[in-house]
Formats: C-alpha cells, sequence, structure tokens
C-alpha cells in the first residue's frame, strides 16, 4: 500500500466516524480524498460497496423498528426525495462518465467550498418543505452524487430545514445515499471488474476501517461535542475541495474539452 492510499484511508475513517454521528459524510469525503491519488470516476467507484454497508448500518438508528420496517415506513413518508433522487443519480453518473474530470473536480471542489461556508453563516440555507421542493433537491443531490459523491449538501439543506428529528434525517438521508449507490454500481460495475488485485484489497480495507469507524461514531454521540467535531471536519472538507479545485486547474490547463 502507498503512503497516500493510508492517508486516505485514515480520511475514509474519519469520515465514517462523523457519518456515525450525524448521518452523513463519508461518500463526499471519501471521494475527495481518493480522487487525490485516483480518478474521479474510479474513486466514486471505490466506495460504493463501502457506502452500501454503512447505510445498510445506520437502517438501523431507530430503535422501534427493524431495517426492514425501517426501509418501508421512511420510504413511504419520503418517496418524492427517494424517487427524484435516484432520477438524479442517473444522469450524474451518466456526466461522470462523459464529462472532462476537470471540469467535474470543478464542480465537486465548488460544491465542497459552498456547503462548508454556508455550515458557518449565522442562518445556514433554508427552504420550505413541500412535496415539489422535495423532488428538486432530490433530483440536484442525485446529480450531483451521482457524479461526485457529493449528494449531501443539496440533501442536508432541505432535511435540516424540515426540522425533522435526528434518527429520521439519518435514515431517510442513508435511504437516499443507497439509492443513489445501487444505480452507480449497476452503471459502474464495469470499472469495478477491471480493478486489480490491489484495488479490491483497498475497497475491502476501507469497508473494514469505515464500518468500525462509523460504530465507533454512533457511540461517541453521548460523550463527545458534535459541534466541535463537525467544525473540524468542515476544515476538512473545505481543504479537500480547494485540492479538487487545484487539480481541476492542472487538469484544465492541458485540455479545456467539455466532453472526455
Amino acid at each position: 500500500m502507498l503512503k497516500t492510499e493510508w492517508i486516505a484511508i485514515f480520511i475514509c475513517v474519519f469520515a465514517a466516524l462523523l457519518h456515525g454521528l450525524s448521518g452523513f459524510g463519508f461518500p463526499m469525503m471519501s471521494t475527495a480524498a481518493l480522487s487525490t491519488q485516483y480518478s474521479l470516476s474510479q474513486s466514486v467507484a471505490f466506495v460504493i460497496l463501502p457506502c452500501l454497508v454503512l447505510n445498510l448500518f445506520l437502517l438501523n438508528a431507530d430503535p422501534q423498528r427493524s431495517i426492514i420496517q425501517s426501509i418501508a415506513y421512511y420510504g413511504r413518508s419520503y418517496y418524492p426525495i427517494i424517487s427524484s433522487s435516484i432520477l438524479g443519480s442517473f444522469l450524474g453518473v451518466r456526466l461522470l462518465l462523459w464529462l472532462n474530470e476537470g471540469y467535474l473536480k470543478l464542480f465537486m471542489g465548488t460544491i465542497l467550498i459552498l456547503y462548508v461556508l454556508d455550515q458557518f453563516r449565522r442562518q445556514p440555507w433554508q427552504v420550505k418543505t413541500s412535496t415539489i421542493n422535495m423532488i428538486i433537491f432530490g433530483f440536484l443531490a442525485g446529480i450531483v452524487g451521482g457524479a461526485t459523491n457529493a449528494m449531501a449538501p443539496f440533501l442536508m439543506i432541505y432535511l435540516l430545514s424540515s426540522q425533522l428529528p435526528k434518527k429520521d434525517i439519518i435514515i431517510v438521508s442513508n435511504l437516499n445515499f443507497m439509492a443513489g449507490k445501487l444505480i452507480q454500481l449497476i452503471m459502474l460495475f464495469p470499472i469495478l471488474m477491471n480493478l486489480n488485485t490491489h484495488q479490491h484489497v483497498l475497497i475491502l480495507l476501507i469497508a473494514i476501517f469505515a464500518l468500525l469507524g462509523v460504530w465507533t461514531g454512533q457511540k461517541l454521540q453521548v460523550h463527545l461535542s458534535q459541534q466541535h467535531f463537525r467544525v473540524l471536519i468542515f476544515v476538512l472538507l473545505f481543504l479537500l475541495g480547494l485540492h479538487a479545485l487545484w487539480q481541476s486547474a492542472n487538469l484544465l490547463q492541458y485540455t479545456h474539452s467539455l466532453l472526455k
């Protein structure tokens, strides 16, 4: 394993801790970390299976319902945002396969930085809770998530505005993440099949360490100040966003073509 890959795994574990504490963060941060070493399409493919494992784990956040009951209950209650995110994810993965990686990394870096800056405002962006906004923000989250794995910003803008209990936000967001990952798994399956043994080992390590991280994050909820932890995460996200912009600038200086 390369030193840079161990650093990426460490960031993935850190992202899983955040995911365990708040229900989101792992896909966005892990993809940004891995994209420092691999192409964006490979980085997205690397975290599909680890993300599905974490999503299933966190669907057990409701102590009154089993995982199957949670999927059925929250799926019925929030089907507009889930179904629209599935459609958006399909389009997002198409963009991932078609567009110049320089523009995708420009987009990812911009989304990360704007998301972090918005969280430090006195009053982060709020939207009215309605079915049409569910569809709009689900679709936007799906597009961004399918192309860059940064689904959380648009999804959280709506879910946090809805003033839902924390467990509801965790379960609904992870249902969306899981739906998006299944679309990615279907569409990026050829990339996964073309990975070498070393890269398969990397995926396995990420999954194992991430599961430990998200389990630890859940246990730390009652002992650790989530606000201070989130500030550290936002700083890291901001730095990863700047790095994505730097990579984008380097890639685009060689070609400005929109398509691959």
